[in-house]
């Protein structure tokens, strides 16, 4: 069973024994989110998984798969089939970072999918299953009206080094349940505070993690440059940033190339032009009748139906006049014919007509 919000346009994709697909149609981009449950000692639907891996898919669920590679203390047959499949397809997994089992350590609750950047796991420790339930998110926005908390984390960590003595000569006057407690809703009520909601149009992905990294090791190298200007620490630093400057290009055009080509495919290039190309209606002023222009609606929608009353009703024709009354009664006799098919004549007849 999937739940999804009454605004979030999505419709069955596909379904099968413990297995669930919706299509998610977003502005400017098709997602694919749905569920999976693989039974204890079976093997996962690798023809279901393989069916739908060229698309943006997010499937999540108890696969009860066991692998040392997602921290897990042994190996089953599942694990290491899924392992290999990995492999042969380049997919990824969006794994928890603790065990998702009541019964024991491991880690058998996870997600598949193709691109796993941007997204978070967090094991809950509620419930009454014998499995933690999870918290997936992601970067990805399903509405457009919709908010992200932009928090300033530097005034974050400035207000918690001005204060943490403050804290630390509390912890012996209260107990610890209550400290912690204390604790948690003035960390919550800090991270409000530094933080504004925006608008998810004013959202930008984070950088993949190596980006990152190349991006700090070029900024301790340009601060080691400052420090200690000479032609070696130039030199280094000029080199790392072409090589960060040339992978962020790359990145950027990877993704650019990603859009043109989701854009190239079947209709998807109206949800992409959708917000610069709508129908234009004109305002409605009035009903010129005459010399004056009518504005009461009322008005307005009587003189369009006497209009159309006239207009629609049956012509008049003069009796006075032998080619009005010749034409109404061919007519008369064309409408009171019956429908019998004409017999078929051949060419040759036409052309000797």
């Amino acid at each position: 069973m999937i739940l999804y919000h009454y605004s979030i346009n999505c419709k069955l994709s596909d379904s099968d024994t413990n297995f669930i697909l919706i299509e998610i149609s977003l502005s400017n981009e098709t997602l694919y989110v749905g569920g999976l449950h693989v039974p204890p000692n079976s093997l996962p639907p690798f023809q279901l998984l393989s069916k739908h891996q060229n698309k943006s898919f997010y499937i999540f669920g108890d696969l009860n798969a066991k692998h040392t590679e997602w921290r897990c203390t042994n190996n089953n047959a599942s694990g290491v089939r899924i392992l290999n499949w990995l492999e042969v397809t380049g997919n990824e997994l969006i794994v928890p970072q603790k065990a998702t089992s009541k019964r024991s350590d491991s880690i058998i609750d996870f997600g598949i999918t193709r691109d796993a950047t941007g997204w978070t796991s967090e094991v809950l420790n509620e419930g009454t299953s014998d499995h933690y339930p999870i918290l997936f998110q992601s970067s990805i926005a399903v509405d457009e009206n919709s908010f992200f908390r932009l928090t300033n984390w530097k005034l974050f960590t400035f207000f918690l080094s001005a204060i943490y003595e403050y804290w630390l000569s509390i912890i012996y006057n209260l107990d610890e349940q209550t400290f912690f407690n204390l604790f948690s809703l003035f960390l919550a009520s800090l991270w409000d505070s530094c933080s504004t909601y925006e608008t998810i149009t004013k959202y930008r992905p984070p950088w993949p993690p190596h980006l990152v990294l190349m991006a700090k090791s070029v900024n301790r190298v340009r601060r080691k440059y400052r420090r200690n200007r000479n032609s070696v620490n130039l030199q280094y630093f000029l080199t790392l940033k072409e090589l960060f400057i040339t992978e962020r290009n790359h990145i950027i055009q990877s993704k650019a190339e990603k859009n043109i080509s989701w854009a190239t495919k079947g209709q998807n290039i109206w949800k992409f032009v959708k917000p610069y190309f709508h129908s234009f209606t004109p305002p409605f002023r009035g009903l010129a009748a005459g010399t004056h222009k009518v504005t009461n609606l009322q008005d307005i929608a009587d003189t369009v139906a006497d209009f159309f009353e006239i207009h629609f009703q049956k012509p008049k024709h003069d009796v006075n006049k032998s080619v009005h009354v010749d034409a109404i009664i061919s007519y008369n006799q064309i409408e009171y014919t019956s429908n019998v098919p004409l017999e078929q004549i051949t060419l040759n007849e036409v052309l000797n007509e």
